[in-house]
Order: structure tokens, then sequence, then C-alpha cells
């Protein structure tokens, strides 16, 4: 008996200890998401009850806890944390209204993401098209004909290079796996199967090129060189080709697998594209075209993001000087006026990507889609979609040391994000101008 009294009495103390921890966080995290996520701090201005969102949170971690995660270790402080990191996700899910595919919760062992990015999933379904309509071109599936009109929503109709011909693909978008849906043909609904997207990057360093007569390959894995070796060694490429690159008639940007970074490595290429060689540590107008860029961009001045730049080593810019009592800030436009109309580089731009290609890689593509326009074509599958927000920090929580990925950035209302240049927003990104899936086939559309 007293055995049982005894354990009974570890049991209330370590639910009690729990409990208390998880308080710790809540609190927490209460304080900290309309300090350093814009995403939230738009969201409570909009009415978003945080007090709501932190008993959500504590509701989806009990029964996550005892049901999906029933089976995970607890931490120090009797904190199943796989649990809880899976509870915050979840409630961003339900109560955040626009996605933010940067934000992340994790612990050692798991992460999750509330907002995942939308894949394409093919079928093995081609067409031509005729007019306005599209009649099967080529397919494996024994219930439907060559021939057959395809009479489903359009959306899901591809352009595709293939074999140095211009086809059409039935594809369907999920932010999780499928292997199998309905097309419609002829009016009647028929089941095909379905295999993801898949363009594989080609294996390299941080960033390289090739010129092959007047072409210029640019391969582009990162734009966050990870040590101080590589940074020289990436600043050093980036000068070779900026004085190559206007030279060519046609360049290719490989963003295959490049998940972001800082755009500024990116800001001296479209520099010397738009305005010529130029001495890329002191010309006025790398800045202006960076303020250009930055236009409209909406950023957190609190003091939760100041001090964790101060961390990061980032030094504060005049802007948080001058706005101390704002809670937001919108970065203007350039001091002066600049010239886009004569540009240096007037030949055929190429971008590769595919569905691993997001952040800053996306944002370098809307750049150039916003410069270059028409000279512009995307090839290969479609990107991630991760650009509406930006400025990412991790932050750790107290007793959990659950992660959370946050930004304090918002793209939306710049320039470069632009139905105009193609961007459909967060977890959905850019939609190649053709979908192309094989280095044979990209090789080929390039040089056709």
């Amino acid at each position: 008996m007293k055995n049982i009294v005894l354990i009974s009495f570890i049991v209330l103390l370590v639910s009690c200890s729990n409990k208390k921890s998880i308080d710790n966080d809540c609190e927490y995290l209460k304080s900290l998401l309309p300090e350093a996520s814009i995403n939230f701090s738009e969201a409570v201005d909009d009415d978003l009850d945080i007090d709501d969102f932190i008993n959500t949170i504590k509701k989806t971690y009990k029964y996550h806890a005892r049901h999906i995660h029933k089976n995970a270790a607890l931490n120090d402080k009797g904190i199943n944390t796989d649990a809880f990191a899976d509870a915050i996700a979840w409630s961003m899910k339900k109560n955040l209204r626009r996605k933010d595919s940067h934000i992340s919760v994790s612990n050692e062992n798991i992460g999750f993401k509330p907002f995942l990015p939308i894949r394409g999933y093919l079928s093995d379904v081609l067409f031509t098209k005729k007019g306005e309509d599209y009649y099967v071109l080529e397919n494996y599936t024994d219930s439907i004909n060559i021939g057959m009109k395809y009479t489903g929503d359009l959306k899901n109709i591809v352009t595709e290079f293939l074999d140095g011909e211009i086809i059409y693909r039935y594809v369907v978008f999920s932010d999780i796996p499928i292997s199998d849906s309905d097309i419609n043909l002829e009016g009647k609904s028929v089941k095909v199967n379905l295999k993801k997207d898949k363009l594989d990057s080609l294996k390299g360093n941080d960033i390289w090129y090739e010129k092959n007569e007047n072409v210029l390959k640019i391969y582009i894995k990162t734009f966050h060189p990870h040590f101080e070796n590589n940074i020289e060694e990436y600043e050093k490429v980036t000068y070779e080709i900026c004085q190559n690159i206007n030279d060519c008639s046609s360049v290719v940007f490989d963003f295959r697998d490049n998940s972001g970074g800082e755009m500024n490595r990116f800001i001296p290429i479209l520099a010397t594209m738009i305005f010529g060689k130029i001495n890329l540590n002191e010309d006025e107008r790398i800045k202006l075209l960076k303020d250009y860029i930055d236009e409209g961009e909406k950023s957190l001045v609190t003091e939760t993001v100041q001090n964790r730049q101060v961390l990061e080593g980032v030094k504060k810019t005049s802007f948080y000087h001058e706005n101390k009592s704002k809670k937001y800030f919108i970065h203007k436009g350039p001091e002066k006026k600049l010239d886009f109309l004569n540009k240096a580089f007037n030949g055929n731009i190429y971008v590769v990507m595919n569905s691993y290609t997001g952040s800053a890689a996306e944002y370098a593509i809307a750049s150039l889609k916003e410069f270059f326009g028409k000279s512009v074509i995307t090839i290969g599958t479609k990107s991630a979609g991760m650009v509406d927000f930006g400025g990412a920090f991790l932050y750790v929580l107290p007793d959990s040391k659950v992660k959370l990925n946050l930004c304090f950035s918002d793209f939306t209302s710049t320039k470069l994000l632009s139905k105009e240049n193609d961007w459909h927003g967060d977890t959905e990104g850019f939609y190649p101008d053709y979908w192309i899936f094989s280095e044979k086939e990209i090789e080929k559309f390039i040089n056709n």
C-alpha cells in the first residue's frame, strides 16, 4: 500500500512539474511571438487572440502527449517535447491566416512545419493542344484512349519540353504526398497514377560557372556560404562572373536545391547585368538598387528583433535608430532615380529551378523577372514558395528547449512579388514556363 501511495505521489510531482514547465514556455511564447514574428504580430493586429492561441497549444499538447506522441521520451522537465513542438506547429496552422513557409518548430529529434510547400505530382497522361483544347497524345492507362478531350481544370495542365517538342502534361498539386488522382476526360473521371516531380541538382561548390562559346552557365547552390574560406572563394567567383556575364549572348542561372540565404550575394551580379561593369565595393548604384528591391518591405523593429540582430553580429541600421518608438518599419525606395531602361545585358536569361529552390533564390528569380521581363525563361519544376516572409532567426523555449524559426520581415508589398512576375505566394512559389525533368532535356532546351 505504501508503494502505491509513493508511486502516486511521484506521478503527481512529475505532472505538476510538467504543467509548470509547459506554463513557463507558453508564457514566453505569448510574449515572444508578436515581438519576433511579423506574421504573428500582424495577425494580433488583425484580432488574433493570443490567449486563445496559447490555450489551444496547451489543449493540443495534452492530446498529442496521450495519443499521437505517447511513446516519445520526456525531457528533464517532464515535457514530451515531440508532442509540444507538434502542438505549437498545429496551432499555428489552425490560427495563422497567412502562410509562412519559413516557420518551423523542432526539438533535437524531429521538426514540424505548419505550412508545407506545394509539390507537383505528375501523371503519364500527355496532351497536344488544338486551339484552346487539349487532347490525349500519350498515356499508359488502359481506360484512357488517344484523342480523348480533356474536360478538367486547366490549372492542372502544364507546358513541358520533351524530346525537343512542346507538349502538355496532367499534374496535380498537393502539400502532402499523393500517389493517384482522378482526371476528367470527355466529362468522365478516370483514375491515374502519380509520381513526385523530381529534378536533381548537380554536385559542386557553393558557386561555380562554365563558359561555352557565348553561353555562361552559373551554378549557385546557396546564398549563404557557411565558412570563412567559402565566403572568400564565393566572392572571388562572383567577381569573375561579373567580369564575364555581359559578354555572353545567353546566361543560365541554375538555382536547383538553393534554399536561399542573403539576397545581397546576388545583387552584385544583378547590378552588373543592369549597369555594366562596376566597382562592387564602392559603386553607389549597388546600394540604390538594394533600396529599390527592398522598397515596400515591412519589418519589425521591436527590442526582441534588435537584440537578436546584435547577438547575431548584425549592426543596427539607421532605420532602427530613427524608429525606436515604432513597431514596424516600411522600407523606402532609393533616394536617387536609377536608369533601368538601358541595360548592359541584352541576351537570353534561363533560370533552372526545382522544388527545393526557395527563399532568397526565389527572390533572385523575382528580381530577374522585374528587370529583364520576357527575356527570362524559367525551366525545371516549381519552386518551394518561401519569399512572402524573410529575415529568419531561431529562438529556443527555456524549459522544453523547443526551437522556433521565425521571420521578422514581410515582403508581400514589395515590387518584386507581384502577379506580373508570376509569384503565386508562400508554399506555391514560381511555376516554370517549361517543365523539364532531366539534365539531358535541359541541355537540349538551352541549345535549341
